[in-house]
Parts: C-alpha cells; structure tokens; sequence
C-alpha cells in the first residue's frame, strides 16, 4: 500500500509536506500531511497537540555532506494553525539542505510524532530564485549487478579466429566444461557461431569497399562515385556494319528493319546482327527496298588506258542510263541527310593483288551521252566526305547499290507490372494482359520495391538476359551514346491497349534535373531478383533483393527527381542485347536466314567491310584513373576571364571565345564574345544557348552577358603578275577561289575563311602572299593595299603583319551585297 496515503488514513503520525521560502531567505513556513484531506487544510488538534511543544532546538537545518555550516533556527511559530514558521540566523547558499525535526522522546515508550519517512526533507534557500532546472529531483537508477570482464580477442574476422575466442571466453566462463571434442554440441555451436561471424565480417568489409572508389568491386559503386565528379562510365558500344544484298534474278523486296542476321566467331559465339540504324526503326518495320536492278554496276572508263581511280575523286561513271535506278535517295545511317549508299568495290582475280571497297555517299545521279560513240552513261557524284582514301583499280572496279546498315545486337521484350502481381489486376485486364504477352511470347514479372529517398517507394526491374549480354548502346554523336531500351506504359481501354513511352535519362539528378512529374526512367548496374526461398505451412516465402553486380535494370524516379509510377501499372519494355567489341567482325562474315519464306527474294547477303564501332563496358581501372583526372581537368566553375571564355567553347557552334571583366558601377561584370563556326554572326537562340551556359558557370553574384563580335573590316587591293603561259582571267579566278573558296556541292575552304581568324589573330602578309604564290599561272605579287574600314584609309601593306587587336576579328567576305564586310580586288598584269 501506498505508503502516504496509509499516513493520511491512520491519523497516527504527520510528515512534512512542503517549505515555503520567504523572500527575505531568513524565514520559511514548514507545511505537514493533514490527516483525510490533500491539500493542506488547517491543522486539527491532534497534530497541534503531537507538535505544539516543539522548540527551535528540535529543528535542525544542514548539508547532507557536511560541506558548509549548520543554519540556525532562531525563532518557531504557528502561522493560523496552518503551517510552522522558523526564523533563521543568517541567509545561506544555492547549496542543497535537509531539514530535520527531533522526536525529543523515547521511540521505545512513547510513539513517534513525525513520520521517519517524511522526516528530513530536502529543500533550497533560493527556491524563490529565477531558474529555467526543474526542481523535482530524477528518480534514482539502481546499477546494474557488475558484469565480469572476460578478456575478449575483437580483432578476430575469420573462422578460426572466432572460434578460438569463443572456445576461450568458454573456458573462463564455464570452466567446468571441459570436453571438447569435434562432435560435442558446445564446439558444433561454436563452429556455427563462428561460421556466422566470418560471413557478416565478410559483408561489412564488401559494403565498406564500396564506399571508397579505390575499393569498389561493384560497377554500380563506381558509377556513382565518378557521378559525384560528373563524370559518365561508359557503357560499351555496339558496332555498325554495311550489307550488301545480292537480290534474286527478276526479283525486289522490302527487307524490314530488325531483320536477324548473325556471325560466328572464332570460338563458335554467335553474334547477332539486326537490319536497321537503331531499335525504334525494328519496332517500326521501316522498309529498306532492294531490287536485282540495283546489285551491280559496271563502271564505264572513257578510254582504254584510264586505269585507276585516284587518291581524292569524288565521282565516276557507270554504264547505261541508271539513273532511275539510283536516283530514289534515302537517309541511311550514319547520315541523315539525304542521299543514296553506294560501295564501290575492286574484284581482283589476282590474288597478289588486295580488294578495296569504299562505301559513299552519292548526292547527284545524272544521264548524260557519250558523243563520241553515242553510249548512254551515268554520272554519279558522291559527297566530299567519303573523297577515296586510296586508289582504285577501274578495270575490276564494280558499284553496289544494294546496301543496307545493320547493328549489333538482338531484341528482346518483357512486360512488368508495378506494385502489384497479375493476380491482383482487374479480371479483364490480367487475361487481355496474359493473352498478348501469350501471343508475343513474352514473360510478365513484377517489379522488386524498395523504400527509397524520404520514405519513397523505388521500383526495380531486371531486364532478362542483361546478366550474360550486355546491353547496346549506340552512338549518334560524339560522347551521346544512348541504350537501346524502349519503355511503354499500358493503359487497357476494352479492348485495346494505350501505350505511353518513358524517357530515359542518363541521371534524373544534375543538368536539367527531373521534376516530380517527369515519366523518366534510368538504367541502373546489377540485377534484382529472388535471392533465397523458404518454405513455411506448405508454401514457398520468397525473398527478393540485389541479386548481382551484373545485369542491367530499369529504376524509376523517387517523386522529387522523377515520377514515382503509380501501382498496377503495366509496363512492357524493349531492349537490344549483344554489342561490345567481339560485334566488330571482319569482311564477309554475315549471314542470314535463308529457310525464312519471307526472305525468298534474297539470294545472298554479306559484309564487305569490316563491322565498327563496337566496345566493351570501361573497365573499372580506367574509371579509377580517368575519373578524378577528369574531374581535374573539365572545371565546371569560372572565376577568372579564361574560364568564362572556355565555358563558352564548350558549345558545339562556338569555334573561340573571349571574354573580359568590367567595373559597371557596383561591381565586376563577365562580358563573353563568341566566335561562331562558319558564321559571322551570332543568331538569337545562340545568344540565348550561350547565356544559359555562361549561367551555369559564373560565380554567385557576378553577372554575365553576351556580346557580338568586333570585326576589323578589311579591304584589300592586290597587284599580281601572271606568268606568260597563264591567261590573266583563269589566273584572277584561280586567285579568287584561293582567297575565298566557293560552296556547293564540293566546297573548298579559301584562306579568308570565317574560321581561319579568331580573337587577336593576325593577318600575316608574308602567309597571304604565299597563299597567292601557290596559285598555278601567278608568276609574282607585286604589292598589297589595304585598309581597315572606320580605322584608317589606304596605306601600302609593307609591315610583317597586321594587328586588329585582341578584342577584334578579321574579316573579309567580298560580298557585294555586303561590302561593309571586307572587299577583295585582284589586278592581273602579264599573262598570255
């Protein structure tokens, strides 16, 4: 029983309730239990009567631990029958004092007055003190009984040096075991125990690797860590290759993008191809039309002794008018600009003497005749870019126009559902769902949730296969390469479905950053799947978590970078597996499935060059080292003048760029000139793109803007004399197309190129007069005026060269349209 509310019932013996503390601190009222009653009530006569004869002597007020003197009591009263009033000596302390009262008689005769229980109370002379502490004294916390310290080895980590611990701690600890035999359960205990610690020691050493980019054994850890430097792993490439179809006699077809082909390697691997430039064009079916007309073309030679195709030609001539046949131009990669693929190849019959071929680019099919012998022929003429690297034989030189791009790699589909398994799908659905996956061949799987980022729920979807083969990523432009994955959402509107694609991001965090309602997607390293399973009441718990560090799997956003998908959604993804470098086979190595009904009109396909382009994953010692040295040398912040200027030629479209800091009033200001590539002129979304970038660089608080171009505007006056062979007008023309070259079908780059001056170049009289010189049919340059429009007049060029000024670019475009820019006069003395 409590034992307060026993005191108050029994009316026996009072205690001390409370002390109220003047604030003079030298007088205290002394509050006890009353008897029935809480709180306090005025005292009845039977505790008047137990502590009426009470005198200052008999309280007693002092330190617990004796470390200051006692307080005396001086005076004692009551207060209204209410509470005992003492008056003391003297103020005291912040220290904590007991206060006591004497039961002046004999406990063994006469019963006690006060209460020894709630006797001796603790109390403060400055309870009436400002203080924020809490005045209530913690509960008091019994310690703990005094484990016994056995000697304990923490540095085991393996087997057997856990087992020895535990053996030894056994011996201390129950010293009256002594057997110890391999059989005894105590030792099978401790070897289990044992077991089971060399196992966890092993994965807090593998997670604790992967925190260091030095230690990682996972491509997902060392993705991550060179991410937080931005730089991007790569991921492996797949390889492009050319086929040539030889089509049945009499016979044209379309053959389909995705269309299987495969090679054999050395060591029986096969390796799949696929018609087409990338996967969408397989899902599309995009027809590539073929025809018997177009698998040779003989190449016409005007005479007899026109033996070879030399270095830098860019076109030729075929028998008969072909023009029909090769005048319906494509877009066939890797260009996507119109045109038609034509190869042309070398078929020796001597075997001393090694094949050629050459794929170009054909952009002007024309009939012309022969007036001679009155023969229809056809001239064809391909882009400069594929100009011959090397000579070709004419009198075995053949033209195959039946060429079709392939890639690496095979297709392959899966469907998932998010948050929920097939069963749990509206009836309809999940049998309009089996039934196409049925009819696709194709599996349905449920994706692995995991909580994610603020308590987000991050879905994982391991794509079948990726374990073995790598995924394909193709490349369209330098440092651009991208995964052929495709990812639609399904919407099952009875009785079809809606689909919906996903974007795919390399990384939802970082430039252009996904919003919370992005539908984006990653590809993240490592495959998620049943890891192990147990059976329980007659059914299998199957637990499912990071499976490997191999595979690929579809991640999605965590609902702050990226959309979380919401559940029951159905998903079916597309992916192409295979690539890498064995995907860059040699010459003739492709085949195709003949027995396929379909392909009928096919009587052969080969490769006659060799595939390019393939490349396996970056290995994780070039992530190590080439990771923080990338980090080293690509700044992403500018400070000084340089910096801006080199952010600014990060842009594809800027060929340089300078940049100054200028005081504008408050503070400093980053002003950026570009100079852009093959222009003079900077267009408004240039300026917009240029300002974004610079934003992303400068400093907080600087600002930065763009600027034009200064141009130092030249006009030049040239005097040149022609050689006595050479004819004065071929010679200007000659001199006109050096100086400034000409565009079209074959441009050729003059010397006032608008990328051959930049920021501070100079205009060297000595490189210009050479230029001149070269020019066949000019015997010499007799002299140079030039001036600089709005800086000075005419003047004779007799220095070394000519300084526009850091700031400032030369220009001369002798364009009559726009003379502002810079004219260019040629005068021709001599010739024939």
């Amino acid at each position: 029983m409590d034992r307060l509310e026993a005191l108050k019932e029994k009316a026996i013996v009072t205690g001390i309730d409370f002390i109220h503390i003047y604030s003079s601190q030298k007088k205290m009222d002394v509050y006890f239990y009353a008897f029935n009653e809480y709180p306090p009530a005025p005292l009845p006569p039977k505790i008047k009567t137990l502590l009426g004869d009470l005198v200052p002597t008999d309280i007693r007020i002092y330190n617990e631990a004796g470390s200051v003197p006692d307080i005396t009591v001086t005076g004692l009263d009551w207060v209204g029958d209410a509470a005992l009033e003492l008056t003391v000596a003297q103020k005291a302390d912040f220290t904590l004092y007991k206060l006591l009262i004497y039961d002046r008689k004999d406990p063994l005769v006469d019963p006690f007055r006060i209460d020894p229980y709630y006797n001796d109370i603790m109390f403060s002379f400055k309870a009436n003190c400002p203080s924020d502490l809490d005045c209530t004294p913690p509960n008091h916390d019994c310690p703990g009984e005094e484990a016994v310290d056995f000697p304990v080895d923490y540095t085991a980590r393996d087997f057997w040096s856990f087992r020895n611990a535990l053996l030894e701690f056994a011996s201390l600890r129950y010293p009256q075991w002594p057997d110890r035999l391999e059989a005894d359960a105590g030792v099978m205990l401790a070897e289990v125990m044992s077991a089971l610690g060399d196992e966890m020691a092993y994965y807090q050493d593998k997670v604790g690797r992967e925190a260091y980019l030095e230690t990682g054994t996972q491509r997902r850890s060392l993705r991550r860590h060179a991410r937080l430097v931005d730089y991007h792993t790569g991921d492996g490439l797949g390889s492009f290759v050319w086929i040539d179809v030889t089509v049945a006699a009499h016979a044209s077809g379309n053959l389909l993008a995705g269309t299987s082909m495969f090679a054999n390697s050395d060591s029986g691997e096969v390796i799949d191809f696929e018609v087409g430039r990338n996967l969408q064009e397989g899902l599309n079916k995009t027809p590539y039309f073929v025809d018997e007309k177009r698998n040779v073309f003989t190449v016409y030679r005007w005479d007899e002794d026109q033996q070879c195709l030399p270095v830098n030609t860019t076109e030729i001539y075929i028998d008969g008018d072909r023009e029909a046949d090769l005048l319906t131009f494509d877009g066939l990669a890797p260009s996507v600009e119109n045109g038609k693929w034509v190869l042309l190849q070398t078929l020796p019959v001597n075997p001393a003497q090694p094949p050629r071929a050459h794929m170009v680019r054909l952009i002007s099919v024309k009939k012309i005749v022969d007036p001679l012998f009155n023969l229809s022929i056809t001239h064809l003429i391909w882009d400069a870019q594929q100009a011959l690297p090397f000579e070709m034989d004419m009198t075995i030189l053949v033209v195959r126009g039946n060429m079709v791009p392939a890639t690496a790699g095979k297709t392959y589909a899966q469907y998932f559902l998010t948050g929920a398994g097939l069963n749990e799908l509206p009836a309809a659905e999940a049998t309009a769902l089996k039934a196409m996956a049925a009819a696709e061949k194709r599996r349905i799987l449920r994706s692995i949730e995991r909580e994610g980022a603020d308590g987000s729920i991050a879905y994982y979807c391991t794509l079948i296969g990726s374990e073995i083969n790598n995924v394909v990523w193709l490349q369209a432009t330098p440092m651009q390469e991208k995964p052929e994955v495709i990812l639609e959402v399904l919407e099952y509107q009875s009785p079809v479905w809606i689909e919906e694609n996903w974007e795919w991001k390399r990384t939802m965090v970082g430039i252009n950053s996904s919003g919370p309602m992005d539908p984006h997607f990653t590809l993240d390293d490592g495959s998620w799947g049943r890891v192990v399973g147990y059976w329980r009441q007659g059914q299998e718990i199957i637990h499912e978590d990071y499976a490997s560090g191999n595979g690929i799997s579809v991640r999605f956003g965590d609902g702050e970078f990226g959309l979380v998908p919401p559940e029951k959604s159905v998903f079916r993804v597309y992916y192409r597996l295979g690539g890498g470098r064995t995907s860059n086979v040699a010459p003739g190595v492709i085949k195709i499935d003949k027995t396929n009904p379909l392909l009928n009109y096919i009587e052969s396909v080969t490769n006659p060059l060799p595939a390019s382009g393939g490349a396996d994953k970056e290995t994780f010692t070039s992530i190590r080292q080439s990771a923080p040295e990338e980090f080293r040398t690509i700044a992403y912040r500018a400070v000084r003048a340089e910096d801006y200027a080199e952010a600014a030629e990060r842009l594809d479209w800027v060929y340089k760029a300078g940049a100054s800091f200028r005081w504008t009033g408050s503070w400093l200001t980053a002003f950026v000139t570009p100079d852009p590539e093959n222009a003079v002129m900077m267009t408004n979304e240039w300026r917009l793109e240029l300002l974004d970038q610079l934003n992303r660089f400068r400093q907080a608080g600087r600002e930065a803007y763009t600027m034009d171009p200064v141009y130092a505007d030249i006009d030049l006056d040239i005097d040149v004399c022609a050689s006595p062979d050479a004819y004065p007008g071929e010679v200007k023309a000659r001199v006109l197309l050096t100086l400034f070259g000409k565009k079209g079908i074959n441009p050729v780059e003059g010397f006032f190129n608008a990328d051959r001056f930049s920021f501070g170049d100079y205009l060297k009289r000595s490189v210009l007069e050479g230029a001149i010189q070269s020019v066949p049919g000019v015997k010499a340059v007799e002299g140079i005026m030039f001036r600089r429009r709005g800086a000075f007049d005419w003047k004779k060029f007799t220095e070394y060269y000519y300084d526009p000024g850091k700031n400032s670019i030369i220009r001369i475009e002798n364009d009559l349209l726009h003379p502002e820019r810079g004219i260019c006069k040629i005068h021709i003395h001599g010739g024939a």
